[in-house]
Protein backbone atom coordinates (compact mmCIF):
# COMPACT_ATOMS: atom_id res chain seq x y z
CA UNK A 1 0.00 0.00 0.00
CA UNK A 2 1.60 3.57 -0.99
CA UNK A 3 0.27 7.05 0.33
CA UNK A 4 -2.46 8.54 -2.04
CA UNK A 5 -0.89 11.68 -4.46
CA UNK A 6 -2.79 14.30 -6.49
CA UNK A 7 0.11 16.68 -7.48
CA UNK A 8 -2.39 19.00 -8.96
CA UNK A 9 -4.38 18.78 -5.19
CA UNK A 10 -2.44 17.82 -2.37
CA UNK A 11 -1.18 14.18 -0.71
CA UNK A 12 -2.14 12.12 2.23
CA UNK A 13 -0.38 8.96 3.78
CA UNK A 14 -0.99 6.99 6.99
CA UNK A 15 1.59 7.28 10.00
CA UNK A 16 2.03 5.84 13.23
CA UNK A 17 2.44 8.53 15.71
CA UNK A 18 5.34 7.02 18.12
CA UNK A 19 4.52 10.21 20.65
CA UNK A 20 1.80 9.16 21.83
CA UNK A 21 1.23 5.44 22.48
CA UNK A 22 -1.67 3.63 24.33
CA UNK A 23 -0.59 3.71 28.25
CA UNK A 24 0.51 0.83 29.44
CA UNK A 25 0.64 -0.87 25.99
CA UNK A 26 2.83 -1.47 22.83
CA UNK A 27 0.10 -0.13 20.71
CA UNK A 28 0.67 3.16 18.39
CA UNK A 29 -2.20 5.62 17.41
CA UNK A 30 -2.58 4.99 13.30
CA UNK A 31 -2.98 8.64 12.04
CA UNK A 32 -3.10 10.52 8.21
CA UNK A 33 -0.75 13.39 7.74
CA UNK A 34 -2.89 15.67 4.14
CA UNK A 35 -0.12 17.93 2.67
CA UNK A 36 -2.84 20.55 0.86
CA UNK A 37 -2.19 23.53 -0.69
CA UNK A 38 1.72 23.18 0.48
CA UNK A 39 0.28 23.35 4.20
CA UNK A 40 0.86 19.53 6.63
CA UNK A 41 -1.51 18.60 9.07
CA UNK A 42 -2.83 15.51 10.61
CA UNK A 43 -6.13 13.81 11.37
CA UNK A 44 -6.48 10.85 14.01
CA UNK A 45 -8.06 7.85 13.33
CA UNK A 46 -9.16 5.86 16.05
CA UNK A 47 -6.84 3.41 15.53
CA UNK A 48 -4.17 1.30 17.25
CA UNK A 49 -2.19 -1.25 16.36
CA UNK A 50 2.07 -2.16 16.75
CA UNK A 51 5.04 -1.31 14.88
CA UNK A 52 5.36 -5.04 13.18
CA UNK A 53 0.90 -5.13 12.17
CA UNK A 54 1.21 -1.62 10.65
CA UNK A 55 4.55 -2.41 8.73
CA UNK A 56 3.13 -5.60 7.32
CA UNK A 57 0.01 -4.00 6.27
CA UNK A 58 1.62 -1.00 4.47
CA UNK A 59 4.37 -3.37 2.29
CA UNK A 60 1.55 -6.35 1.88
CA UNK A 61 4.26 -8.35 1.21
CA UNK A 62 4.37 -12.43 1.64
CA UNK A 63 1.73 -13.61 4.02
CA UNK A 64 -0.32 -10.88 5.74
CA UNK A 65 -1.92 -12.05 9.13
CA UNK A 66 -4.96 -11.28 9.43
CA UNK A 67 -4.85 -8.70 11.93
CA UNK A 68 -2.87 -6.57 9.44
CA UNK A 69 -4.90 -7.47 6.70
CA UNK A 70 -7.70 -5.94 8.22
CA UNK A 71 -6.30 -3.05 9.09
CA UNK A 72 -4.53 -2.77 5.15
CA UNK A 73 -8.47 -2.99 4.28
CA UNK A 74 -9.79 -0.38 6.38
CA UNK A 75 -6.43 2.02 5.77
CA UNK A 76 -7.49 1.61 2.08
CA UNK A 77 -10.92 2.86 3.15
CA UNK A 78 -9.75 6.16 4.90
CA UNK A 79 -7.54 6.69 2.14
CA UNK A 80 -10.12 6.09 -0.73
CA UNK A 81 -12.16 9.00 1.25
CA UNK A 82 -8.73 11.34 1.38
CA UNK A 83 -8.88 10.74 -2.21
CA UNK A 84 -12.16 11.58 -3.36
CA UNK A 85 -12.41 14.57 -1.25
CA UNK A 86 -9.21 16.11 -2.80
CA UNK A 87 -10.55 15.02 -6.38
CA UNK A 88 -14.27 16.70 -5.60
CA UNK A 89 -13.04 19.76 -3.66
CA UNK A 90 -9.59 20.82 -4.73
CA UNK A 91 -10.30 24.43 -3.03
CA UNK A 92 -11.02 22.47 0.14
CA UNK A 93 -8.73 23.85 3.35
CA UNK A 94 -7.60 22.33 6.55
CA UNK A 95 -11.39 22.36 8.58
CA UNK A 96 -13.29 21.53 5.10
CA UNK A 97 -11.26 18.71 4.60
CA UNK A 98 -11.05 17.03 8.61
CA UNK A 99 -15.38 18.21 8.44
CA UNK A 100 -15.37 15.66 5.42
CA UNK A 101 -12.67 12.86 6.19
CA UNK A 102 -14.85 12.37 9.82
CA UNK A 103 -18.58 13.15 8.35
CA UNK A 104 -20.52 9.99 6.96
CA UNK A 105 -21.07 11.36 3.79
CA UNK A 106 -20.11 8.88 0.64
CA UNK A 107 -18.41 10.81 -1.67
CA UNK A 108 -18.93 8.49 -4.57
CA UNK A 109 -22.36 7.39 -3.96
CA UNK A 110 -23.77 9.69 -6.29
CA UNK A 111 -20.79 11.49 -8.10
CA UNK A 112 -22.27 15.18 -6.73
CA UNK A 113 -21.15 17.57 -5.11
CA UNK A 114 -22.90 17.34 -1.55
CA UNK A 115 -24.51 21.17 -0.90
CA UNK A 116 -24.25 20.32 3.04
CA UNK A 117 -20.53 20.46 2.97
CA UNK A 118 -20.80 23.92 1.10
CA UNK A 119 -22.76 25.33 3.73
CA UNK A 120 -21.06 23.67 6.17
CA UNK A 121 -18.15 25.64 5.12
CA UNK A 122 -19.85 28.98 5.62
CA UNK A 123 -21.29 28.25 8.59
CA UNK A 124 -17.84 27.57 9.91
CA UNK A 125 -16.51 30.70 8.60
CA UNK A 126 -18.99 32.75 10.33
CA UNK A 127 -18.25 31.06 13.47
CA UNK A 128 -14.76 32.36 13.04
CA UNK A 129 -16.34 35.43 12.34
CA UNK A 130 -18.59 35.61 15.34
CA UNK A 131 -21.22 36.13 13.35
CA UNK A 132 -24.12 34.44 15.60
CA UNK A 133 -27.33 35.67 13.40
CA UNK A 134 -25.89 34.50 10.46
CA UNK A 135 -24.86 31.20 11.79
CA UNK A 136 -28.53 30.34 12.92
CA UNK A 137 -29.48 31.79 9.66
CA UNK A 138 -27.78 29.11 7.39
CA UNK A 139 -28.54 26.10 9.87
CA UNK A 140 -31.74 27.14 9.66
CA UNK A 141 -31.86 26.57 5.91
CA UNK A 142 -29.41 24.12 5.25
CA UNK A 143 -31.98 22.24 7.72
CA UNK A 144 -35.33 22.78 5.81
CA UNK A 145 -33.89 21.50 2.20
CA UNK A 146 -32.53 18.68 4.01
CA UNK A 147 -36.04 18.22 4.94
CA UNK A 148 -37.86 19.03 1.39
CA UNK A 149 -35.35 16.37 -0.13
CA UNK A 150 -32.79 14.36 2.00
CA UNK A 151 -30.90 14.12 -1.09
CA UNK A 152 -29.16 17.80 -1.21
CA UNK A 153 -26.29 17.72 -4.25
CA UNK A 154 -25.40 21.17 -5.90
CA UNK A 155 -25.86 19.60 -9.92
CA UNK A 156 -29.94 19.08 -8.59
CA UNK A 157 -30.66 22.72 -7.74
CA UNK A 158 -32.84 23.31 -10.85
CA UNK A 159 -35.87 25.82 -11.91
CA UNK A 160 -38.07 22.68 -11.01
CA UNK A 161 -35.96 22.41 -8.08
CA UNK A 162 -36.40 25.54 -6.90
CA UNK A 163 -40.56 25.85 -7.63
CA UNK A 164 -40.83 22.77 -6.12
CA UNK A 165 -39.11 23.58 -2.60
CA UNK A 166 -41.39 27.25 -3.04
CA UNK A 167 -44.79 24.76 -3.28
CA UNK A 168 -43.63 22.24 -0.49
CA UNK A 169 -43.03 25.01 2.22
CA UNK A 170 -46.29 27.17 1.34
CA UNK A 171 -48.55 23.96 1.19
CA UNK A 172 -47.06 23.31 4.71
CA UNK A 173 -48.31 26.43 5.68
CA UNK A 174 -45.28 28.45 5.68
CA UNK A 175 -44.99 32.21 4.60
CA UNK A 176 -43.85 32.68 0.67
CA UNK A 177 -41.42 35.74 2.37
CA UNK A 178 -39.49 32.51 4.46
CA UNK A 179 -38.88 30.64 1.16
CA UNK A 180 -37.48 33.52 -0.57
CA UNK A 181 -34.92 33.91 2.70
CA UNK A 182 -33.85 30.31 2.55
CA UNK A 183 -33.45 30.35 -1.51
CA UNK A 184 -31.32 33.67 -0.86
CA UNK A 185 -28.76 31.27 1.40
CA UNK A 186 -29.14 28.85 -1.30
CA UNK A 187 -28.66 31.29 -4.48
CA UNK A 188 -25.05 32.81 -2.39
CA UNK A 189 -23.61 29.13 -1.83
CA UNK A 190 -24.39 28.42 -5.49
CA UNK A 191 -22.58 31.78 -6.62
CA UNK A 192 -19.53 30.44 -4.44
CA UNK A 193 -20.07 27.07 -6.08
CA UNK A 194 -19.35 28.50 -9.12
CA UNK A 195 -16.46 31.25 -7.97
CA UNK A 196 -14.44 27.38 -6.57
CA UNK A 197 -15.13 26.11 -10.23
CA UNK A 198 -17.47 23.42 -8.30
CA UNK A 199 -20.14 23.60 -11.08
CA UNK A 200 -20.50 25.31 -14.31
CA UNK A 201 -22.26 28.88 -14.92
CA UNK A 202 -24.16 27.96 -17.40
CA UNK A 203 -26.23 25.56 -15.30
CA UNK A 204 -26.98 28.49 -12.72
CA UNK A 205 -30.64 28.25 -12.07
CA UNK A 206 -31.42 31.77 -10.68
CA UNK A 207 -31.10 33.71 -13.79
CA UNK A 208 -34.48 31.85 -15.05
CA UNK A 209 -36.06 31.72 -11.54
CA UNK A 210 -37.04 35.02 -10.16
CA UNK A 211 -36.76 34.63 -6.19
CA UNK A 212 -38.94 37.73 -5.51
CA UNK A 213 -38.95 40.01 -2.96
CA UNK A 214 -41.61 39.85 0.21
CA UNK A 215 -43.88 42.18 0.25
CA UNK A 216 -45.49 41.89 3.67
CA UNK A 217 -47.40 44.38 5.02
CA UNK A 218 -45.87 46.05 8.00
CA UNK A 219 -47.68 46.24 11.28
CA UNK A 220 -47.80 49.92 13.08
CA UNK A 221 -49.08 51.76 15.94
CA UNK A 222 -50.89 55.04 14.26
CA UNK A 223 -50.78 58.07 16.37
CA UNK A 224 -53.48 57.67 18.21
CA UNK A 225 -52.49 53.95 19.21
CA UNK A 226 -49.00 55.49 20.18
CA UNK A 227 -50.30 58.25 22.17
CA UNK A 228 -52.33 55.01 23.86
CA UNK A 229 -49.37 53.52 24.72
CA UNK A 230 -47.93 56.20 26.09
CA UNK A 231 -51.02 57.28 28.41
CA UNK A 232 -50.95 53.53 29.31
CA UNK A 233 -50.63 52.77 33.10
CA UNK A 234 -48.42 49.64 33.67
CA UNK A 235 -49.71 46.89 35.83
CA UNK A 236 -46.47 45.65 36.28
CA UNK A 237 -42.70 45.41 36.81
CA UNK A 238 -42.69 43.95 33.54
CA UNK A 239 -45.38 46.08 31.67
CA UNK A 240 -43.34 49.70 32.98
CA UNK A 241 -39.96 47.64 31.32
CA UNK A 242 -41.31 46.61 28.38
CA UNK A 243 -43.43 49.90 27.45
CA UNK A 244 -40.16 51.72 28.62
CA UNK A 245 -37.52 49.82 25.63
CA UNK A 246 -40.59 49.98 23.11
CA UNK A 247 -40.73 53.88 23.72
CA UNK A 248 -36.51 54.00 23.62
CA UNK A 249 -36.67 52.29 20.39
CA UNK A 250 -38.94 54.17 18.77
CA UNK A 251 -37.37 57.46 19.94
CA UNK A 252 -33.98 56.34 19.08
CA UNK A 253 -35.06 56.51 14.92
CA UNK A 254 -36.88 52.78 15.38
CA UNK A 255 -33.63 50.82 16.69
CA UNK A 256 -33.97 47.34 16.83
CA UNK A 257 -33.55 45.53 20.40
CA UNK A 258 -29.84 43.91 19.51
CA UNK A 259 -28.45 47.78 18.21
CA UNK A 260 -30.11 49.12 21.76
CA UNK A 261 -28.14 46.46 24.07
CA UNK A 262 -25.10 46.75 22.06
CA UNK A 263 -24.49 50.84 22.75
CA UNK A 264 -21.90 51.92 24.83
CA UNK A 265 -21.21 55.09 26.68
CA UNK A 266 -18.60 55.60 24.29
CA UNK A 267 -21.30 56.03 21.93
CA UNK A 268 -22.87 59.15 23.43
CA UNK A 269 -21.70 62.58 22.95
CA UNK A 270 -23.87 65.27 24.17
CA UNK A 271 -26.93 64.56 22.87
CA UNK A 272 -26.17 62.21 20.27
CA UNK A 273 -25.74 58.67 19.68
CA UNK A 274 -23.72 57.10 16.37
CA UNK A 275 -23.99 53.62 16.35
CA UNK A 276 -23.67 51.03 13.29
CA UNK A 277 -26.74 48.66 12.59
CA UNK A 278 -25.44 45.11 13.68
CA UNK A 279 -27.16 43.96 10.85
CA UNK A 280 -24.76 45.30 8.67
CA UNK A 281 -21.24 46.01 10.57
CA UNK A 282 -20.31 42.95 9.37
CA UNK A 283 -21.45 42.39 5.77
CA UNK A 284 -21.09 45.72 4.15
CA UNK A 285 -17.64 46.96 2.98
CA UNK A 286 -18.51 50.37 4.09
CA UNK A 287 -20.65 50.98 7.30
CA UNK A 288 -22.90 53.35 7.32
CA UNK A 289 -23.29 55.34 10.60
CA UNK A 290 -26.39 56.50 12.09
CA UNK A 291 -26.91 59.32 14.12
CA UNK A 292 -29.70 59.29 16.44
CA UNK A 293 -31.13 62.62 18.77
CA UNK A 294 -31.21 61.58 22.28
CA UNK A 295 -34.45 62.58 23.21
CA UNK A 296 -34.95 63.78 27.32
CA UNK A 297 -37.66 60.88 27.70
CA UNK A 298 -35.17 58.06 26.17
CA UNK A 299 -32.76 59.70 28.60
CA UNK A 300 -34.69 59.19 31.44
CA UNK A 301 -35.27 55.05 30.07
CA UNK A 302 -31.84 54.57 30.03
CA UNK A 303 -31.03 56.31 33.51
CA UNK A 304 -34.02 54.32 35.16
CA UNK A 305 -32.96 50.59 33.36
CA UNK A 306 -29.32 51.16 32.81
CA UNK A 307 -26.09 53.87 33.01
CA UNK A 308 -25.87 56.75 30.97
CA UNK A 309 -22.12 57.25 32.15
CA UNK A 310 -20.35 54.20 31.40
CA UNK A 311 -17.78 53.12 29.18
CA UNK A 312 -19.79 50.27 29.15
CA UNK A 313 -22.81 49.35 27.58
CA UNK A 314 -25.41 51.69 28.77
CA UNK A 315 -28.40 48.94 29.31
CA UNK A 316 -27.38 45.69 31.42
CA UNK A 317 -28.19 42.62 29.14
CA UNK A 318 -24.88 42.20 27.34
CA UNK A 319 -22.30 43.43 30.18
CA UNK A 320 -20.12 40.41 30.75
CA UNK A 321 -20.38 39.00 27.49
CA UNK A 322 -17.51 37.85 25.55
CA UNK A 323 -18.75 37.07 21.87
CA UNK A 324 -21.64 37.65 19.70
CA UNK A 325 -22.70 34.16 20.22
CA UNK A 326 -22.97 34.68 23.84
CA UNK A 327 -25.16 38.27 22.75
CA UNK A 328 -27.22 36.44 20.94
CA UNK A 329 -28.10 34.20 23.42
CA UNK A 330 -28.64 37.00 26.09
CA UNK A 331 -30.77 39.09 23.21
CA UNK A 332 -33.28 36.60 22.72
CA UNK A 333 -33.95 35.47 26.19
CA UNK A 334 -33.98 39.19 27.03
CA UNK A 335 -36.71 40.51 24.20
CA UNK A 336 -38.66 37.86 24.24
CA UNK A 337 -39.55 38.66 27.71
CA UNK A 338 -40.32 42.31 26.34
CA UNK A 339 -42.38 40.79 23.96
CA UNK A 340 -44.17 38.38 26.41
CA UNK A 341 -45.15 41.35 28.30
CA UNK A 342 -45.90 43.61 25.95
CA UNK A 343 -48.91 41.50 24.97
CA UNK A 344 -51.27 42.66 27.61
CA UNK A 345 -50.40 45.96 27.16
CA UNK A 346 -51.88 45.89 23.68
CA UNK A 347 -54.68 43.44 24.86
CA UNK A 348 -55.50 46.43 26.97
CA UNK A 349 -55.53 49.00 24.51
CA UNK A 350 -57.92 46.59 21.92
CA UNK A 351 -54.37 46.87 19.50
CA UNK A 352 -55.74 44.88 16.67
CA UNK A 353 -52.26 43.28 16.37
CA UNK A 354 -49.57 41.72 18.78
CA UNK A 355 -47.17 44.82 20.64
CA UNK A 356 -43.93 43.34 20.02
CA UNK A 357 -40.32 45.62 19.88
CA UNK A 358 -40.55 44.91 15.93
CA UNK A 359 -43.27 47.49 15.39
CA UNK A 360 -41.50 50.66 17.09
CA UNK A 361 -39.27 50.56 14.33
CA UNK A 362 -42.59 50.25 11.47
CA UNK A 363 -44.21 52.77 13.65
CA UNK A 364 -41.03 55.14 13.33
CA UNK A 365 -40.86 54.95 9.18
CA UNK A 366 -44.71 55.95 9.16
CA UNK A 367 -44.74 58.54 11.57
CA UNK A 368 -42.51 59.87 9.49
CA UNK A 369 -43.97 59.51 6.47
CA UNK A 370 -47.37 60.92 7.86
CA UNK A 371 -45.48 63.68 8.64
CA UNK A 372 -44.13 64.48 5.06
CA UNK A 373 -40.43 63.78 6.06
CA UNK A 374 -38.80 63.10 2.52
CA UNK A 375 -37.76 59.81 1.73
CA UNK A 376 -34.08 60.13 1.59
CA UNK A 377 -34.20 61.24 5.60
CA UNK A 378 -36.32 58.23 6.69
CA UNK A 379 -33.76 55.81 5.14
CA UNK A 380 -30.40 57.55 6.42
CA UNK A 381 -32.32 57.86 9.93
CA UNK A 382 -33.19 54.09 9.58
CA UNK A 383 -29.70 53.58 8.40
CA UNK A 384 -30.85 51.71 4.91
CA UNK A 385 -29.33 51.43 1.73
CA UNK A 386 -31.46 52.64 -0.47
CA UNK A 387 -35.22 54.94 -0.56
CA UNK A 388 -36.39 51.34 -2.18
CA UNK A 389 -35.64 49.84 1.49
CA UNK A 390 -37.10 52.17 3.29
CA UNK A 391 -40.15 51.73 1.13
CA UNK A 392 -40.40 48.44 2.12
CA UNK A 393 -40.56 49.32 5.82
CA UNK A 394 -42.90 52.03 5.86
CA UNK A 395 -47.22 50.95 6.36
CA UNK A 396 -49.42 52.17 3.52
CA UNK A 397 -51.32 55.62 4.79
CA UNK A 398 -54.50 55.00 7.27
CA UNK A 399 -57.71 55.08 5.40
CA UNK A 400 -58.54 58.28 6.99
CA UNK A 401 -55.43 59.86 5.73
CA UNK A 402 -56.68 59.21 2.46
CA UNK A 403 -60.06 60.77 2.68
CA UNK A 404 -58.89 63.50 4.00
CA UNK A 405 -56.85 63.81 1.15
CA UNK A 406 -59.61 63.19 -1.30
CA UNK A 407 -61.62 65.77 0.72
CA UNK A 408 -59.14 68.47 -0.17
CA UNK A 409 -58.97 67.59 -3.81
CA UNK A 410 -61.61 70.38 -5.11
CA UNK A 411 -60.41 72.87 -2.10
CA UNK A 412 -58.83 75.83 -4.27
Amino acid sequence: MTKVRNTKIGSVYPFLDARTPMAGSDLLPVKMSIILKGKQFRVGLKLYTTTEVFNKAMTGKGTIPKEAKTLKDTLDGYLNKARDILEQFPNSDKKMFTNLFKSETALKVTGKTDLSVLFQQKIDELIEEDRAGSISFYKQALLTFKKFRKNFYLEDITVEYLKAFRAWWINKGNSNATSQIYMRSLRHIYNRAIKEGYISQGLYPFKDYSIGTASKSKDVLYPEQLKALLDYTPKSYGETRSRDYFIFLYLCNGMNIKDALSIKGSQIKGDMITFVRSKTSKTNSETKEIMVYLHPEAKRIIEKWGTLNTKDYIFPCFRGTNSDIERKKAKTVFAGNLNRDMRPIGKSLGLPMNLTLNLARHTFATRLKLDGTPISFISDALGHSSGAVTAHYMKTLPDQKYKQISETLLHF
